[in-house]
């Protein structure tokens, strides 16, 4: 099977198109909710955007249908485009994006512009999610480890995926936990409350600095989706459009210091999914 998401977002700006291709074996048979919905499958991850390109590999286990538990190791390129890839010397250091706009107007030549490198990144990931009725409450947690190719004598990087400066070989979470309710008729509309952690290290500062974290981000707001059709087995399925207006309750740069705090994250989407191969009748699952 296979899933697809495009999406285009403001504060931060960004444009990407990301996909999963997974084959899937069940695990078991069961007619409980609370059971049927079990697999473990492998696949590919590819993303790509004007700013950078990844293809990721992916194993998955969802031993029931509450919770999923999964790995991913992927492949990154950073084209030198769109203030990426931008680094720094340390976790204190400022990437506002006053700061990331005026670094990438610089000269050609300049040291200190956005360049392309290459690196790898693992990201660990579990999925918590229920339904009662129509309301469904779901926590999508990842704990990301980068490993880039930094210019000499930076340890951190702004990662415009995450909205995140992470720590170069050093971990970080990000957590997206949604409340929805689910009309039945396709719509559905709830709220998402956004965060992340990095978790700095003495390697992550310049010397002599004090070691403190002021990235840590939350932010909350409505999400509103619906659903065109859905089809077991099509192989173009669940048609989706998103819009997502969250508010920054904490941020380095975007409750006040650098822009507005009145100014939302905006986020618009489209999303669908299929079947690659034939779908086992139900005496066969």
């Amino acid at each position: 099977m296979y899933r697809n998401l495009m999406v285009a977002r403001l504060n931060p700006l960004g444009l990407l198109d990301e996909a999963r291709i997974n084959y899937r074996y069940r695990l078991y048979r069961s007619e409980s909710p609370a059971l049927r919905d079990n697999f473990v499958s492998v696949g590919l991850a590819p993303a790509l955007s004007p700013a950078f390109g990844r293809l990721g590999i992916v194993v998955e286990l969802q031993p029931l249908s509450i919770l999923q538990l999964w790995g991913m190791y992927e492949f990154i390129g950073n084209f030198g485009t769109f203030r990426q890839l931008q680094s720094f010397p340390s976790a204190l250091s400022n990437f506002s994006d006053t700061e990331l706009d005026g670094l990438d107007r610089l000269p050609s030549g300049d040291t200190r512009r956005p360049y392309s490198n290459m690196g790898s990144q693992v990201t660990l990931g579990a999925t918590l999610q229920f339904k009662v009725g129509p309301v469904v409450a779901r926590s999508l947690f990842r704990m990301v480890r980068p490993d880039m190719s930094l210019r000499d004598g930076n340890r951190v990087f702004y990662d415009i995926y995450y909205d995140v400066l992470a720590p170069n070989q050093g971990w970080y979470f990000v957590n997206d936990a949604d409340v929805l309710y689910q009309t039945g008729r396709g719509l559905t509309i709830g709220l998402r409350w956004a965060s992340s952690h990095a978790f700095y290290g003495p390697s992550h500062f310049s010397p002599g600095e004090l070691q403190s974290n002021p990235n840590t981000t939350h932010r909350v707001g409505p999400v509103v989706a619906y659903t065109f059709a859905e089809r077991d087995g099509a192989q173009f399925n669940s048609p989706t459009v998103l819009l997502m207006v969250n508010w920054w309750l904490a941020h380095r740069y975007r409750t006040g210091a650098d822009s507005s705090a009145f100014f939302p994250y905006l986020a618009l989407g489209f999303s669908f999914s299929g079947d690659l191969m034939p779908v086992p009748s139900p005496s066969e699952r």
